[in-house]
């Protein structure tokens, strides 16, 4: 098991308030969900799978659907893919990611309205896009990788609220904070 995937797992497990889950759960769908008649959320480790299954539930009360898939890959991992069929426009809504029908590429400011839902949220981004690089073993490096410059932007004022002094660099079709 990588650092980072060690790292995700000690933090699925941290136990927060509605409104922090709110804010996790903001982040994870805005980097891993596609929208088309149902919110499919694809992401490659188990536990973080079992937190949006967990924070889907209890903030919900909705059930998704889970399918595992196997990839073929040099690791050999798996997929998890999670399928909301009901709600999807309260939780659209309520997370932040459509306002009247039209996607929102950073979230409203009730996400993150105080430090422990910023940092829930940048939680979020982690379990979601983001790697760490283990500190005994190399120079000590986190990043997130996001598909669009303005979001990537907005990662960099959230981190830097911390004194982090990170910046957004463009990498092949992606952006890496």
């Amino acid at each position: 098991m990588s650092f980072t995937s060690t790292i995700k797992e000690e933090i699925t497990r941290l136990e927060n308030n509605k409104l922090e889950y709110i804010a996790e759960l903001s982040a994870i769908l805005r980097n891993n969900a596609s929208f088309d008649n149902d919110i499919v959320i694809t992401v490659e480790n188990n536990s973080v799978a079992r937190r949006i299954f967990k924070l889907i539930k209890s903030i919900y009360d909705v059930t998704p659907v889970i399918t595992i898939r196997k990839r073929f890959n040099f690791n050999n991992n798996y997929s998890y893919i999670l399928r909301i069929r009901s709600k999807k426009d309260i939780i659209l809504d309520d997370l932040s990611l459509f306002i009247n029908g039209e996607y929102q590429n950073i979230p409203s400011e009730y996400i993150i309205n105080d430090d422990e839902c910023l940092r829930a949220y940048l939680r979020g981004v982690f379990i979601s896009v983001g790697s760490v690089n283990d500190p005994k073993t190399s120079r000590y490096h986190l990043e997130f990788i996001v598909n669009n410059y303005d979001y990537g932007l907005f990662i960099v004022d959230l981190l830097n609220k911390f004194n982090l002094n990170s910046k957004v660099i463009k990498r092949e079709k992606n952006y890496m904070v």
